[in-house]
């Protein structure tokens, strides 16, 4: 953090924020950067997205999983592709405001329940002598 601090003048650390802070930050973002490799989710993604920022992730966890390359944000193969694209967006408002819609389009009516319910209806599908019902259920997971 004190590298970042001493290099990034004009940079706010505002540290942890919950709440009405948190969706306040996500909203008077332009871009959000997550160079993370190793997060699993990547629920800030979708916070962030929900707030029509578009993101700019690495190729590696579960991010990657969550942008829509080129729609929503990116999606960094390299270190120099991830700078790159951090840049492009950050020269281009017209851009991230376009990716930014895509972004909160594409999040919008997800939560933690749709998701558990997909769950649900995948281990339904498993069940025996649910084969019918497990195809039915198989299309609307996709």
């Amino acid at each position: 953090m004190d590298w970042l601090k001493r290099h990034l003048k004009h940079g706010e650390f505002a540290g942890v924020l919950r709440g009405e802070s948190l969706a306040r930050a996500y909203a008077n973002m332009d871009l959000f950067v997550f160079p993370s490799r190793t997060d699993t989710f990547g629920n800030v993604v979708q916070e962030a997205t929900a707030s029509q920022v578009p993101a700019v992730v690495t190729n590696e966890g579960g991010p990657r999983n969550l942008v829509v390359p080129g729609t929503t944000g990116y999606v960094a193969e390299t270190h120099e592709e991830f700078v790159a694209r951090v840049v492009e967006l950050a020269r281009n408002p017209e851009l991230r405001t376009k990716m930014g819609r895509a972004a909160r389009e594409r999040v919008a009516g997800v939560s933690w329940d749709a998701a558990f319910e997909k769950t649900y209806m995948a281990y339904r599908a498993c069940l025996p002598g649910n084969a019918a019902a497990g195809a039915s259920q198989k299309a609307a997971l996709a």
